[in-house]
This record gives structure tokens, C-alpha cells and sequence, in this order.
């Protein structure tokens, strides 16, 4: 159960003490708890009798100092049932690199997801958790930022695991590479060939320079599917890169078709 408000945020009281106590209330300031653990219901009711107050309130009070009454008022409490889930954090940051220099695979949050803890009606309306828009800008090495969160509009009883994360990433020098890599047509008719022109296309591969130099045009593959050629048209095939080595930031094939004949076997 999560507490939302009381009744009332004083309590009157009036105590018997000698002159000097009552000047330590003034000159120091004592903060009296309540137990909700004691707390009694009625139907959808909650509260702590007077009498129950007194007593809790009376056990504090130093030696010499009695409480003789308070106002009388029941303390009257309303709660929430809480329920929890976990929910992804999305990063806001825009980050800025020089040129050549760019991320190395994914931004990493810590941690990833945050619990969320409150009432029904508002924990079901979230479904992620933004860091707070921030910008990092001229990155040429690994970084790591503490981001504050951003809690949801509209929010008023639900609390989070977390008020910030961690967001890290790795910063590379990049640099390209153009590399002529052979076209294959499939899903050709049967006792048919065909012979592209070029049969070889240019591929231009971004990536970390130590991965870039030990690239070559076999870790690629390009390829033609006949049978989506259209009969408009019919000495340009269409081609796609179906095959990529890991590591490798970004791949532009420098062009998207090639022409054709057909050859009977």
C-alpha cells in the first residue's frame, strides 16, 4: 500500500511540563512519528483513533513532559495498492562527432531498465523511461555521463528505482574502403545463363581501421534475383547485398543495377 495523504498535517496537542521543557520545544525542534502499522479500517477507511494517537505520540515525549490530550480527531489516512514492473530506459543524448570518428556498436545504458512502483491506474500508463535531452558534442574517445531521468507527465504517486543512469559508449576512428565485389543472379530459369555487365560492383564499407584493412571483396555478397525482373525492362536486373561481415559500420552499394543478357545452355 502506498500512503497518499492524511486528514490533516498538524495535530494539536496540550502538554504539562515544567517552564524550562517548554522552552526546549521552542529552541529545539522534535519531530513526533505515527505508526501506520496500527493503522484500523473501515471498508475503504483507514484511520488511528484519538485515543491510539495519544498513546503512540505520549511514548516519545521525553521525561517530565506529559500529553494531556490531543484535538480529538481520528486520523483519517487514504492509500493506493502498489504494483511494480520494470520498464526500458530510452537515451535522449545526441551525440557529435568530428569527422572519421564515430560509435563504436551500441550506447550502453546502466542500467538498461528502471522498476517502477505506484498505483495501478498510473503504472500501467508507462511503458518507458527518456533520460533528459542532453547533447555531447566533438567525441573522439570512449565517454561515460550520468543522466538524470524524466518522469512521465501526469505522475504524482509512483516513485522509481532509479534517478539516473549511466550512459557510455566507444568512440573509434573510422575511415572507408571501396571494394569490387562480384554479382550472383539467382532464381534463373532452367538451360538459362546470364552475364551481367558489370559483373563486379563497387561496395563503399565505413569502419574501424583496424577492421577495415583486413577486409576483403569475399566477406560481401551481392546479389540478383531474376525472377523479380520486370518484363518493361528487361535488360536491368535489380541487386542487393545479402551479406555483410560484424564490425562493419556502414556499407553503400554505389549502384543499385546492373544490365544483362540471357544465354541458352
Amino acid at each position: 500500500m502506498l500512503l497518499v495523504k492524511a486528514s490533516k498535517s498538524k495535530i494539536n496537542l496540550k502538554l504539562e511540563a515544567v517552564g524550562f521543557q517548554f522552552l526546549g520545544f521552542n529552541l529545539f525542534k522534535k519531530d513526533l512519528k505515527i505508526d501506520l502499522s496500527l493503522v484500523q479500517r473501515e471498508g475503504t477507511t483507514f484511520f488511528i483513533t484519538p485515543e491510539d494517537c495519544k498513546r503512540q505520540l505520549d511514548g516519545q515525549l521525553k521525561g517530565g513532559v506529559k500529553l494531556l490530550e490531543t484535538d480529538g480527531d481520528s486520523l483519517q489516512f487514504e492509500f493506493y495498492r502498489v504494483i511494480s514492473k520494470k520498464v526500458p530506459v530510452i537515451s535522449q543524448i545526441q551525440l557529435g562527432f568530428p569527422q572519421n570518428y564515430l560509435l563504436e556498436g551500441a550506447l550502453q545504458i546502466e542500467p538498461d531498465s528502471v522498476t517502477v512502483k505506484g498505483p495501478k491506474n498510473e503504472v500501467d500508463t508507462i511503458t518507458e523511461i527518456r533520460t533528459f535531452r542532453s547533447e555531447l558534442t566533438d567525441l573522439t574517445s570512449d565517454f561515460s555521463t550520468n543522466v538524470t531521468l524524466l518522469a512521465p507527465g501526469g505522475i504524482q504517486h509512483t516513485s522509481f528505482s532509479d534517478k539516473t543512469v549511466l550512459v557510455k559508449g566507444q568512440v573509434s576512428r573510422f575511415s572507408e574502403k571501396v571494394l569490387n565485389v562480384p554479382v550472383t543472379v539467382i532464381n534463373l530459369p532452367e538451360g538459362v545463363l546470364v552475364q551481367t555487365f558489370p559483373n563486379k560492383v563497387q561496395v563503399l564499407v565505413k569502419a574501424n581501421l583496424n577492421i577495415l584493412k583486413e577486409l576483403k571483396s569475399s566477406d560481401f555478397e551481392l546479389e540478383a534475383d531474376y525472377s523479380l525482373t520486370s518484363e518493361s525492362n528487361q535488360n536491368v536486373i535489380k541487386i542487393e547485398l545479402v551479406r555483410k561481415p560484424l564490425g562493419v559500420h556502414a556499407v553503400n552499394v554505389l549502384k543499385d543495377q546492373v544490365d544483362y543478357i540471357l544465354k541458352r545452355e
